[in-house]
């Protein structure tokens, strides 16, 4: 008899627990929060189609595709010609061999739109990227919040 007693509140401890778990999901799964993916929000998608684009053409070292990523109104376009940047990207000692988009930190209309018309929103979406040395093969990993602008209506990096 005691054993059967044994089982049944061990069978009650498991049932307790797949219970709690799951109801730490639907928190955790609550639209919008960051853990769960988008909310669904098609101003979001396209930010994040964005991201995913300028991401996948540095894993890619696609230049062009990146350089084409770049916001019209980005200080570094605004600098640097593309023969510049391929120089400068050219010449880094590792590249980008992976990422996790982790959130996006925010999304806002742009509030100096005085200053800089051609922008109608800023974002930041932060991601974990993980870059070879080349040299040395090895694997180093970074969290970095990439920001990102709207220009007429598409986003683009900064």
């Amino acid at each position: 008899m005691m054993a059967e007693g044994h089982h049944v509140k061990k069978g009650m401890r498991h049932a307790s627990m797949v219970g709690f778990i799951i109801a730490m999901m639907l928190v955790l799964c609550i639209p919008g929060n960051g853990f769960c993916g988008s909310s669904g929000d098609p101003e979001e998608k396209a930010l994040l189609e964005a991201a995913r684009n300028f991401l996948d053409a540095e894993v890619r070292r696609d230049y062009p595709a990146i350089y084409a990523c770049f916001a019209s109104s980005s200080p570094y376009v605004r600098s640097h010609s593309y023969e510049q940047y391929l120089a400068d990207v050219q010449a880094l000692p590792h590249r980008l061999v992976g990422y996790r988009i982790v959130s996006v930190n925010y999304m806002q209309d742009n509030e100096e739109r005085i200053k800089f018309p051609a922008i109608e929103k800023i974002a930041q979406v932060e991601v974990e990227l993980k870059f070879l040395q080349e040299d040395t093969q090895d694997l180093s990993e970074i969290n970095i919040g990439f920001v990102f602008f709207k220009e007429r209506g598409k986003w683009y990096k900064s």
